[in-house]
Formats: C-alpha cells, structure tokens, sequence
C-alpha cells in the first residue's frame, strides 16, 4: 500500500499507545501528502486541541463534520461555549497564581477537573501547586495521569526527577508556572477526555481504510518526521543534524511544502538558539561544542544585534578549541572597529598572528593596541615584545 499508508499505520499506533509528540509528527506528515480520510482527521484535531491549536483543530471538526457527519467532529463543535467557560476559569486561576493565591487558584484548577475537561497546562499548574504545598502524593497522581495521555510530556520526566531526587539546579518550579501563565493571551490545551472517553475516541480511529494519492522514498519520509518532531520539541541541534540527511527533492509538492515551513520556522530560531547554548557551552569550557554551535549560528545570522557576539565568539571558542580562529577575528575586526570586544580580538588576533609567523600583521594589530588602548591590560608586555 506504499511508505505513507506505513506512516499513516505507525501515528495512528502512536496515538493510540499515547506517544502524541510522534503520532503528531507522522499523520501531519502523511495529512500533507494527500490523504483524505475521517478517522486521521479527527486524530490530528484531537491533538491540536490537546496543544491548545483551538483554532486549526476547530477547522478541521468543521470540515469532518460537512464531509463525513462524524460523532467526535460534531460533540466538539456543539461543545464550545462550555470550553469557552473553562477557559476563562483557567485564566481566573492563573490571575490568582500571578497573586501568590495557591489555594484560591488550586480550587478553580481543581473544578475544571470535575467538569471532565482535562487541560495539559492545568495539569502542569495544579502539579506545580502541589510541590509547592509540599503535597508530593496528589501531585505524582497528576503526573502519572498526564503519562498516560502523552508519554512524550517533557513536563512529565522533569517534574517526575524534582520530587524523586529534589535536584533543584535541574527542575526549576517557577518555571513550570511561567510557561503555563503564558497561554492566558492565547488558547488553552485542552484533552477533554476522562480515562474512558480517552480510550474509547482512541479506539474509534484506530483501524484506518485509506487510500494514497502519492508515495515517495521511506527514508526521506522518515527524516520528514523526525525533523517534524524536532521542531515540535524546539531540539533545533537534532533538526540541523538530520536536515542534512534529507533529500527535499525526493518529495512531493505537499511534503516539500511542509518541509519548507520547517526549514523557514528554523531559521527563525536558529541564530539566538544556537548562540545562547554556544555562549553557555563556552563558559563551561566544552570549546570543541562550542565551536559547532556559534558555527550553525553564524551560518544563520540575520543581520541582528547578534551577529557582533556571535563572529567574537566563534573566534573565541574556535582559538579555545585549537581550530586558530584568524580569520572570524580578522571578520570582527573589520566589521566592528569600535565594538564592544575589540581590544581583546585585537590582543588574540595579534598573538595567533605572532606564533604563526605572521610577523607583520601580528605587529599591525599590536600597534593599534599601543597607540589606541595603551592604558588598558591588553598593553602589556606580550603586545610591546611583538612591536619590538
């Protein structure tokens, strides 16, 4: 039946045994190849909603529902002002965790468990509550409850770590409560199923009869949707990894479309990504890491602020890890004459010159030092021994 009806075989598998992130990332996939079919529908709607994607999952029940008259399509559609209730309880709650008011907070949290609309964000702040109050029992309940929806959640295994080993350096708790503040100006993810609906929508989709416009070469589909769901997971070092693997060629119209988005959404990203881990590989002294991550950051400059930090720091990392470093310092300093580092690249650039036998350059920026910086610590006596 071909490579997608695979794919299309293995998400719906996903789904069902409640690894989202991947189940996600094969049926978008195989969706923007060319299938047309209710049940995959339906499954990547249920999993917007579960990422708080109201909008485009609403589009899709809407569709399902005009084309196929599905049950699932047609109970979430009817159901949207009681969601939209739930939303502003979840907002009430999150306004009074912005007010330190725990228990005010927790007893909204806690009525929107009852109503049966389970919100993965409120899950994240009603479990942060509960460490905070030091209630680690009711907290792991909630955790194990998330494990079962989505055994993915990335909030699940740091959590899970924090009340096991308490390792404070690694699990931050505010941060947890940040993250799910944020979604009060956008909409909330809601799963909507207590255990029983949950497996029972899932059983519903789980035999798929389709038929396939299109297929392509497995591996390059395969690589689709592992770079799918990196950019889900924000794992951009894994995604420029495998990006280099793929061969877009090879790809339909609909697949290449999809793969363009990603490459455009990395871009994006990638240059205050890639420097910030870069920069925080370099204080840790991993130079050679270092080196790699300031280098995709440079190849992914954007004509930013960033890009005076990042040429100074890949010359940096690239002089720490044995690789010289001349020429990004040569970059910098032609660039930023006046910049922010330019008495050190001036300093560094001088000295790799120097024991490069690179004598006159060495001296042309050892004189700049003497003649512009001579009242600072880069005038020492290195610097006049390479004049002299």
């Amino acid at each position: 039946m071909g490579e997608l009806i695979q794919y299309y075989k293995q998400g719906m598998k996903y789904f069902v045994e409640g690894s989202l992130d991947k189940a996600f990332s094969y049926l978008t996939l195989v969706a923007s190849a060319g299938i047309e079919e209710e049940k995959l529908n339906n499954a990547i709607a249920l999993m917007l909603i579960y990422k708080g994607n109201f909008e485009e999952a609403y589009k899709i029940f809407a569709l399902n529902n005009k084309n196929y008259r599905d049950g699932i399509s047609e109970r979430y559609l009817s159901s949207i002002e009681q969601i939209n209730n739930c939303i502003e309880k979840h907002n009430l709650a999150v306004s009074l965790i912005k007010q330190y008011k725990y228990e005010e907070a927790l007893f909204h949290l806690l009525s929107l468990r009852t109503l049966g609309f389970r919100t993965l964000n409120d899950d994240i702040l009603t479990c942060s509550i509960y460490a905070i109050k030091r209630d680690y029992v009711k907290c792991k309940e909630i955790l194990e409850e998330m494990h079962l929806i989505n055994k993915e959640e990335v909030f699940y295994y740091e959590m899970k770590d924090y009340i096991d080993k308490k390792k404070y350096s690694k699990f931050k708790l505010y941060a947890a409560s940040v993250a799910a503040v944020a979604i009060i100006f956008s909409s909330i993810a809601i799963s909507g199923f207590n255990k029983k609906s949950n497996n029972t929508e899932k059983e519903a989709i789980s035999k798929p009869t389709v038929s396939v416009k299109k297929t392509n070469a497995e591996t390059d589909y395969k690589i689709l949707a592992n770079l799918s769901n990196d950019m889900m997971k924000e794992n951009l070092y894994d995604f420029w990894a495998k990006d280099k693997e793929l061969d877009s060629s090879k790809l339909d119209e609909n697949s290449r479309s999809l793969y363009n988005q990603l490459k455009n959404t990395f871009k994006d990203k990638a240059e205050s990504y890639f420097y910030n881990n870069g920069l925080e590989l370099y204080r840790s002294e991993n130079y050679k890491k270092a080196f790699e991550y300031m280098s995709i950051a440079y190849e992914n400059k954007k004509g930013s602020y960033l890009d005076e930090h990042i040429i100074f720091y890949l010359a940096k990392s690239a002089k720490a890890s044995g690789k010289g470093g001349s020429e990004y310092y040569r970059e910098y300093i032609n660039k930023y004459p006046k910049g922010c580092y330019i008495q050190e690249s001036l300093y560094d650039l001088a000295i790799i010159d120097y024991k490069s036998n690179n004598i006159k350059e060495a001296k042309k920026y050892a004189s700049i030092i003497v003649e512009q910086y001579s009242d600072t610590m880069y005038n020492n006596d290195k610097i006049r021994s390479i004049i002299e």
